[in-house]
C-alpha cells in the first residue's frame, strides 16, 4: 500500500467548485451552440434556420466573432502578438481542464468530487531565436487542486485522472536536440518517463486514470515517473525510417519521487535509476495519394516529408517495451527488500476505418498488455486494456470523439495475501468499463460527458459494483 500513498486524499466537492463547474459547462455548451449556428448546422428551435415552422433566422456572427470561434485560443491571437512571438521562436501556452464526477450507485458510499488541472509554459525554438539548429527548450508548470470519488467507490483505478498530486509543480525543464537530419533526437533535463513511454494520444480521451495518461500497471509495479512528478532523466530516439523508431530512456528513481511536498523543486539526485527501452512500428495501411495535411497525428515520427502530394494511409502504432530499475522495493508481507524491478508492456493502436481517403475521421482501435514477473513486489502483474475511438461519428460534428474503453487488472498472489492478512479481504481482479462523448465545441473548448461501470472494486468481492457519472471540460487559452 505504500506505493499508493501518492494518490490524492479523498474528499467531497465544495459548493464553490460546483459553481465553477456549472459556469464552465454552461459557457462551453453555449459556445457549442454558437459554433454550430455559425456553421449553419442545427442548434435549437428558437430561430434556427433548420428548425421547421420558424422563418426568423438568427443574425450571422460578426467577422471578429467568427474569427474567434474558428481560432485556436480562447484569448485569441493577442492582436498579432502571439503570431509574432511564434515567428521569433517563443510559444506560450496555458490550458485548463476539470472533471466533476459522482458515484451514483454501489461502491462504499455515494458522493461527488471536483478536480482541476492548470497547465502553463513556454517553448523556445532555438533555431529561430539564436540560430541553434534542431534545438528546443521547454519550460512548464502545473497546478492541480480538488478531490476524487475514488474513496467513495473504494476501487483501485481512480475514476478521475486529473486529481493526483494536488499542488503546484515546476514540471518540465528540458532541452531537446535533433541531429542527423532529424533521424535522431536527444532530450534531457527535468521530465518524466511517461512523457515518451507507455502512452498514446488516444488514452487522453478517457477520464479513468487506469487508461488516461500512462499504462497504470507500469506505474504501480515499479517506480515509473509520470506527470506531474518530474525527475532527472534523458531520452534518446532514432527514426531510421518513417515506419520504425527505437527509444531508450534513463530516469532517476527514489522513494520520494511522488512526494507532492517538493513541488517539483527537489533537484538533488539520489536513489537509483530506471531504464526503459522501446521498439515501435508505425505503419500506414491503404495508402493513397492525398494532401499531407490530412495525415493523422497518431504516427509520432518527427520525420515528415516536405509539402506537395504524398501517399498516406490509415495510421497505426505498435510498440514493445521493457523496463528495469535498481531501486529498493519492499516485498509484500515481509521486511525483505528486493534490489531490482523489471517488466514488459506492449501497445497497439490502429485506424481500421476512415470515412474518406486521406481523412483522419473514422474508427481507431487500441489495446495494451503488461506483465511484471515479480509477484512479490508487483501489485498488478497482469493488466489488459483496450477500446475504440471514433472521430466524427455524428454527421456535422467532424471533430467530436465517441469513446469506449475497458481496463482489467489482476492482483498478484503475494499482494493479495498481504491484504488478507490485515483483514482487508483477498483482492483478485478489478475491471472498469468507460463510455464517453467529447463535444469539441471549438478548437479551444470541449466538454465530455462520461459513464464508468466498475466491477468488483478493489477485487475483494466485499464492495458492490459502482456506477460513476461525470464530465470533463477544458479550455486552451
Amino acid at each position: 500500500m505504500a506505493r499508493l500513498a501518492y494518490e490524492v486524499k479523498m474528499a467531497t466537492v465544495t459548493s464553490g467548485a460546483r459553481f465553477l463547474l456549472f459556469v464552465g459547462l454552461g459557457m462551453i455548451s453555449f459556445l457549442g451552440l454558437v459554433t454550430m449556428s455559425a456553421k449553419g448546422g442545427p442548434t435549437d428551435t428558437l430561430g434556427s434556420a433548420s428548425a421547421p415552422g420558424h422563418t426568423t433566422a438568427k443574425p450571422p456572427p460578426t467577422d471578429s466573432t467568427t474569427a474567434w470561434l474558428n481560432g485556436q485560443y480562447f484569448t485569441g491571437e493577442w492582436s498579432g502578438v502571439r503570431r509574432q512571438l511564434a515567428d521569433e521562436g517563443v510559444t506560450p501556452y496555458f490550458t485548463y481542464d476539470a472533471i466533476m464526477a459522482g458515484n451514483v450507485a454501489g461502491g462504499l458510499k455515494q458522493g461527488s468530487a471536483y478536480g482541476q488541472n492548470l497547465g502553463f509554459g513556454l517553448t523556445f525554438d532555438m533555431q529561430k531565436l539564436v540560430g541553434w539548429k534542431g534545438a528546443t527548450i521547454n519550460i512548464n508548470g502545473v497546478d492541480r487542486a480538488g478531490a476524487t470519488v475514488r474513496g467513495d467507490v473504494g476501487n483501485l483505478y481512480d475514476p478521475m485522472q486529473l486529481v493526483g498530486g494536488s499542488t503546484a509543480y515546476l514540471y518540465d525543464v528540458t532541452l531537446e536536440q535533433k541531429f542527423l537530419d532529424d533521424i535522431g533526437s536527444f532530450k534531457f533535463g527535468r521530465l518524466s518517463a511517461g512523457d515518451d513511454f507507455a502512452s498514446s494520444p488516444l488514452y487522453g480521451y478517457y477520464l479513468n486514470n487506469g487508461i488516461d495518461g500512462q499504462i497504470k500497471a507500469v506505474v504501480l509495479d515499479t517506480r515509473f515517473s509520470t506527470y506531474p512528478y518530474p525527475v532527472w532523466g534523458s531520452r534518446l530516439r532514432f527514426d531510421p525510417s518513417p515506419e520504425w523508431n527505437v527509444m531508450t530512456g534513463v530516469y532517476q528513481v527514489s522513494n520520494t519521487m511522488f512526494d507532492p511536498n517538493y513541488n517539483g523543486l527537489n533537484l538533488s539526485f539520489h536513489g537509483g535509476v530506471s531504464v526503459v527501452q522501446e521498439v515501435a512500428w508505425t505503419p500506414e495501411f491503404d495508402k493513397r495519394p492525398e494532401d499531407r495535411e490530412a495525415k493523422s497525428t497518431l504516427n509520432k515520427s518527427p520525420r515528415e516529408p516536405a509539402g506537395g502530394k504524398q501517399t498516406f494511409g490509415m495510421p497505426g502504432h505498435y510498440a514493445l517495451s521493457g523496463y528495469w530499475s535498481d531501486s529498493s522495493y519492499s516485498q509484500f508481507g515481509t521486511s525483505i527488500k528486493t534490489g531490482t524491478s523489471y517488466g514488459f508492456f506492449a501497445q497497439a493502436d490502429q485506424m481500421v476505418y476512415r470515412e474518406v481517403p486521406g481523412s483522419d475521421q473514422g474508427l481507431y482501435l487500441w489495446t495494451t498488455l503488461t506483465y511484471a514477473p515479480q509477484q512479490n513486489i508487483a501489485i498488478i502483474p497482469v493488466q489488459v486494456s483496450g477500446g475504440l475511438n471514433y472521430k466524427g461519428l455524428i454527421p456535422g460534428r467532424p471533430d467530436d470523439r465517441t469513446i469506449f474503453g475497458f481496463i482489467y487488472g489482476h492482483f498478484s498472489y503475494n499482494y493479495a495475501k498481504s491484504i488478507a492478512a490485515t483483514g482487508g479481504g483477498y483482492p483478485t481482479e478489478e475491471t472498469v468499463y468507460e463510455f464517453g462523448y467529447r463535444v469539441q465545441a471549438t478548437q479551444w473548448a470541449y466538454i465530455q460527458p462520461d459513464l464508468q461501470y466498475i466491477t468488483n472494486p478493489y477485487g475483494t468481492g466485499n464492495i458492490p459494483n459502482a456506477v460513476v457519472i461525470g464530465a470533463q471540460f477544458g479550455l486552451v487559452f
